[in-house]
């Protein structure tokens, strides 16, 4: 009897443990699917606060997180495996399975400066823009301010969705005055079906996009947050996603700008011109917006920032580039979890160096 308790009691403990440790599979892969796990990715970053009122008090580092359940392959050979078990070799690319660095800065920056809304604007003044001249930091403060602002919310190229996930989730409790969508773009259809599997495991509102006017139920309270999704590709003209095809006029909301997002979408200098135009064409017609975009220090290939700079200023656009400073824990102490997580680590095996790209067109 004593032997079956004992069976019983670590059984149960190895269950509980099981249950609370990630990532955790979802599904074994099959000819439709790839393998699937839920993760667990903390988005932590730090916030400046001062302990007391005395004027000669110095400035405190505290933390700031949101935990984010994303739904992802195991990794990006176990998702190459199963694309060359099931015959979809040609035109595949598996990196939408990783979780970027450059992802990970973006996230941490928006919770940031969300985590800033409402306060006074002299707040919103980062340490690491100190190196910019007057007009480039007022820029960036602009951008900041859309970003806690806009009701749309746009992820171009997003991958597994971490940017505008992580954006969503944080909007929630940071920022619940402003009601928004969160719309997740990508070339790649099984990036999406994660996205949108993440979106629903972190209680958020789904919908499609639609020309559809939609409907307000007298008594029901709106979802703040919504995530939608589409196929897109701005070197396809046939699934080339502009202002107009994501249906805004359709919504309810209090504006109809769009801010876009954007992490590791730079890799081919050829390209930036029809980036930059893409770019332009997801922003409010007549109005313009910001758009938000981090690369790593390194680039992917060489000459990809100088050709999208010359192509949004030819543009008439601006841009403004600055590095993100790397995440250190500080001597912070968080319970059982670290401010760094694994995908800090570049794929060259080094802490990973990310630069913020803010890009601003005005209304033709």
């Amino acid at each position: 009897a004593t032997m079956s308790s004992l069976l019983a009691i670590l059984l149960t403990m190895i269950v509980a443990t099981s249950a609370l440790s990630y990532p955790r599979p979802l599904h074994p892969g099959g000819f439709s699917l790839p393998p699937m796990v839920e993760d667990l990715i903390p988005i932590a970053t730090s916030k400046i606060i001062t302990t007391t009122t005395d004027s000669d008090s110095q400035p405190e580092d505290v933390i700031l997180q949101k935990d984010l359940l994303l739904v992802r392959p195991p990794d990006m050979e176990s998702l190459w495996e199963w694309y060359a078990y099931t015959k979809r070799q040609t035109d595949s690319d598996p990196s939408w399975g990783r979780i970027w660095p450059t992802a990970l800065s973006l996230a941490r920056f928006t919770l940031q400066s969300l985590h800033l809304s409402g306060k006074e604007e002299s707040s919103i003044d980062f340490d690491f823009t100190s190196n910019l001249n007057e007009q480039e930091r007022a820029l960036v403060k602009q951008a900041i301010k859309a970003l806690q602002t806009t009701s749309h919310i746009i992820e171009l190229g997003c991958g597994l969705g971490l940017a505008g996930l992580s954006f969503a989730v944080s909007a929630a409790t940071e920022s619940p005055n402003v009601k928004r969508t969160v719309t997740f773009l990508d070339r790649e259809p099984y990036a999406l079906h994660c996205v949108m599997a993440s979106a629903s495991i972190n209680n958020l509102a789904t919908a499609p996009i639609s020309s559809e006017k939609e409907e307000v139920v007298v008594g029901s309270t709106p979802p703040l947050i919504t995530a939608r999704s589409s196929i897109d590709d701005w070197t396809n003209e046939d699934h080339n996603i502009s202002y107009k095809d994501l249906q805004l006029n359709a919504l309810d909301y209090d504006n109809e700008q769009t801010i876009i997002l954007a992490s590791d979408i730079l890799y081919e200098p050829s390209s930036m011109d029809s980036l930059a135009s893409k770019l332009r064409n997801l922003l409010l017609p007549n109005e313009g917006g910001y758009v938000l975009i981090t690369d790593p220090q390194k680039e992917r290939t060489s000459g990809c920032r100088s050709a999208l700079v010359k192509s949004v200023k030819e543009m008439g656009g601006e841009v403004v580039i600055l590095p993100i400073p790397q995440p250190t824990n500080n001597g912070i102490t968080m319970t059982n979890k670290a401010m760094m997580v694994e995908s800090d680590v570049d794929i060259d095996g080094n802490l990973a160096k990310t630069v913020l790209i803010v890009v601003h067109f005005n209304g033709a």
